[in-house]
């Protein structure tokens, strides 16, 4: 194989592994429970090496390529990592006042994980073929979703046996499943949309909806669905012809899912009780799953050093690390008013070039569409540092933007 098709092939899968690839390692793999402990990491650190391996044999082949600084929104990146680096570094090391257990773990993920997605994403992009990436999401999708029905019939069964939120194996939860479904459905629902597929085609791609639909129910989870119905309304107000129409658009969409809100949430308790009832507590009684404490002591923690910050992270009494389940008030916490600004240009800046992609009619909108959904996903759930996916794509739209300079050009159809 030349040098050239290995890069691209890597570069590629690279890329994949990303959105799917733990995924589907860890549901082919893993039992949904099991009485061993530790049985998760007996897959998932082999994983995590080999796809780190990947990632820097990627860099390696591109490093010749000119490193793509020009982008300011990939500088501000870039800074924020640093600043959220020496944070981690600090209170791990030198603030008396923190213990953190396990802080191996963390930095696997930082510099194992995170970090190597941003770099390879950076160096490669020039040779990712994003249309093989999107098939192979796709289709690892759908894979994902049968393995683990093989596994747990009951994931299809009547909703009344549906009694709990549903977790896909030992290592992925009912959050990390209900956004595979999200994910699931958001590209199925594109790739239907924006191909001319045959009837085959069409039916296994409505196929991949209906299963990624119901696993995004019954996993229980409320941020998936959420973050689905932003990108839905995202995608309407941004496929506008002008930006006036695209906020008609946005206020009827908004209007119906307000008015007709009630029988949604029979339609989706039919699917799934336990998610129906979730949302109608958030909705009617404004239940947060105990996410008010944590986001009041992370503005607690931000008014006690506003300038640079006072932790990267709560800690609860045996030094596990808790984060405060929203990426703009971990920023605050941790890297005090300056990271907090960095953050919230990051993910405008990130979110404007989303729009562009979408209004444009950019053949590669989709990744804007995953990037809107995984920006909502931090606003609920996770963090910065335990997301790679998140920070490759900020790094993606960044890059392509300053490769791409004919945004103001409709219907743009170039490819990376």
């Amino acid at each position: 194989m030349k040098i050239s098709k290995l890069n691209a092939f890597l570069s590629t899968l690279n890329f994949v592994l990303l959105f799917i690839g733990y995924q589907f390692v860890t549901s082919l793999f893993l039992p949904l429970t099991s009485d061993l402990e530790g049985i998760s990491r007996t897959i998932t650190v082999p994983y995590r090496f080999v796809t780190m391996l990947i990632s820097i044999l990627v860099i390696i082949l591109n490093i010749k390529r000119k490193r793509e600084f020009k982008s300011f929104g990939i500088n501000v990146l870039l800074l924020y990592w640093t600043m959220l680096i020496i944070r981690m570094f600090y209170d791990i090391y030198l603030n008396p006042d923190i213990y953190i257990q396990g802080s191996y773990r963390l930095w696997m993920y930082v510099f194992g994980i995170c970090l190597p997605a941003v770099f390879s994403v950076m160096k490669s992009i020039h040779v990712i073929n994003l249309k093989k990436t999107l098939n192979w999401i796709l289709l690892l999708t759908f894979l994902v979703i049968v393995i683990n029905i093989i596994s747990n019939p009951d994931i299809l069964g009547s909703a009344s046996k549906i009694a709990s939120r549903q977790s896909a194996n030992l290592a992925m939860n009912s959050i990390a499943y209900g956004h595979l479904g999200a994910m699931g459905l958001i590209l199925s629902i594109y790739y239907l949309i924006k191909n001319k597929l045959s009837f085959i085609a069409k039916l296994i791609t409505i196929v991949i909806m209906l299963l990624a639909s119901i696993i995004m129910l019954r996993a229980g989870s409320r941020s998936p669905i959420a973050a689905f119905i932003v990108v839905m309304l995202f995608w309407s107000f941004s496929s506008g012809k002008t930006f006036f129409r695209g906020v008609v658009i946005l206020s009827i969409f908004s209007l119906l899912l307000v008015v007709f809100i009630n029988p949604i949430l029979q339609i989706i308790g039919d699917i799934s009780p336990v998610i129906e009832w979730r949302l109608r507590t958030s909705i009617y009684e404004g239940d947060t799953s105990n996410r008010m404490p944590l986001y009041i002591e992370a503005l607690q923690r931000f008014s006690n050093h506003p300038i640079l910050g006072d932790r990267f992270s709560l800690q609860s009494n045996v030094g596990e690390i808790i984060y405060s389940h929203n990426i703009i008030l971990d920023s605050l916490m941790g890297l005090g008013i300056i990271g907090g600004t960095a953050m919230v240009y990051v993910l405008i800046k990130a979110l404007k070039l989303c729009y562009k992609m979408i209004s444009n009619n950019d053949s590669n909108l989709w990744i804007a569409l995953i990037l809107i959904q995984q920006i909502t996903f931090m606003m609920f759930s996770s963090s910065f540092y335990y997301n790679p996916l998140l920070s490759a794509l900020l790094t993606f739209v960044f890059i392509y933007e300053q490769n791409h300079n004919n945004y103001n050009t409709p219907k743009n159809k170039t490819a990376v």
